[in-house]
């Protein structure tokens, strides 16, 4: 059966017809402006990412042949201000109505823009100066911390009866603040390959878009609107050949940005099965992060240290060029998120019968490319092999 999640109105009425086509005007605009500003700083970024020195050069660790700017990041910052610039306009002075409902009460938005924009901030300078990897974490927790400290919080859960609600108490804040950098970490290690965070935040944001607008949150549907405008604009400069990266002061940015919607729009006052909508639907980049920690403490190597063992280059590694990496991995992106709509959407039966195959599906990708090699090494070094088992030469 389907859930309760309903527009605000009677869709046979005429207000409820005129209301969407002005909604569907507005986030038309917010569209085409966030857009054509990202496009129009994007040369603009490049240009500052050379003066500041924020290059990347060719390493062993780095996929372009050449040097690369970095500071993709500004281009997306100034579109998403942008984008909520034409919101703010458009509600003083020219009559929008948007209307929040079930969004978290009494939040500091002044506050909030500080939290985002200090996060921004700590990519920005880890750009031009490459910050160790702890400087980088206290940055994006103080980020976060500010987050939390405006409004934006997990708060209470809705039980598996939907009946009830567990109230987290003093343990929302630093489940919060960890839950947004965990997203944080997720989009910024996906970032290996030319278009891929972008495009898997344009993904995760449309999926976001259809689950807040059944929840009739104008806020965040513009939220959702503008990063999918911002990202698909920065992907004409960012997919292979890219022109440009988006450095860690784009990838914090989105990172932060969808965690931030997934809270306010998902989370907050559903269900403990619909809280693994926003997991289910970032699934290619969380999972990427849970085999790199696994992976890393296997070895005894730091878990902030980098490697080549991602999943992008798994792929890279098995034969797929670039642009068939990415188009692999944007499938699969997609497919996650249709899962988590459906989780979202419906409820009962259906819900559990998608998480099932959901597993299914993970372990099936877990077990193909080898994202826990290092602890079923026992297993993959006897691959294929007959007899008694040892470690491969």
């Amino acid at each position: 059966m389907r859930s309760s999640w309903a527009l605000p109105s009677d869709p046979s009425s005429r207000l409820y017809k005129a209301y969407c086509m002005d909604e569907v005007f507005q986030v038309a605009i917010i569209f085409v402006v966030a857009f054509a500003v990202t496009f129009a700083m994007v040369p603009v970024s490049k240009r500052i990412a050379v003066k500041i020195g924020a290059i990347d050069y060719p390493s062993n660790r780095r996929l372009n042949v050449g040097p690369m700017p970095r500071c993709g990041g500004i281009a997306l910052y100034v579109g998403f201000l942008s984008g909520f610039a034409v919101v703010f306009l458009g509600e003083r002075f020219f009559g929008w109505n948007v209307v929040d409902l079930y969004l978290i009460p009494d939040i500091n938005y002044l506050l909030l823009f500080v939290g985002v924009t200090f996060m921004f901030t700590v990519g920005l300078i880890d750009d031009i100066m490459q910050l160790s990897a702890l400087a980088k974490l206290c940055g994006q927790i103080a980020a976060a911390i500010i987050v939390v400290i405006s409004g934006v919080s997990i708060g209470m859960l809705q039980t598996v009866s939907e009946s009830s609600y567990i109230d987290l108490g003093w343990f929302n804040y630093p489940l919060t603040v960890i839950y947004l950098v965990i997203f944080v970490n997720a989009i910024n290690l996906i970032d290996g390959l030319d278009g891929l965070a972008a495009g898997i935040v344009a993904i995760f944001s449309l999926s976001l878009l259809f689950l807040v607008l059944q929840r009739g949150n104008f806020s965040l549907v513009a939220v959702c609107v503008i990063l999918v405008a911002i990202c698909a604009a920065f992907l004409r400069f960012n997919f292979f050949p890219a022109s440009i990266f988006m450095g860690d002061s784009g990838s914090l940015l989105l990172g932060l940005l969808i965690g931030i919607v997934s809270i306010a729009g998902v989370i907050r006052t559903q269900s403990l099965v619909v809280l693994l909508v926003p997991f289910v639907i970032s699934g290619v980049p969380l999972l990427d992060v849970l085999s790199a920690i696994v992976r890393r403490r296997r070895i005894k190597r730091p878990i902030q240290e980098g490697d080549l063992e991602h999943i992008h280059h798994r792929l890279l590694k098995s034969g797929l060029s670039q642009r068939r990496s990415v188009a692999l991995l944007y499938f699969c992106s997609v497919i996650l998120a249709v899962c988590g709509v459906m989780i979202g959407y419906f409820s009962g039966i259906v819900q559990w019968v998608v998480l099932f195959a959901l597993a299914i599906a993970v372990f099936f990708v877990i077990w193909k490319f080898g994202l826990f090699k290092p602890v079923l090494k026992h297993y993959y070094d006897n691959k294929g092999r007959r007899g008694p088992r040892g470690p491969r030469s």
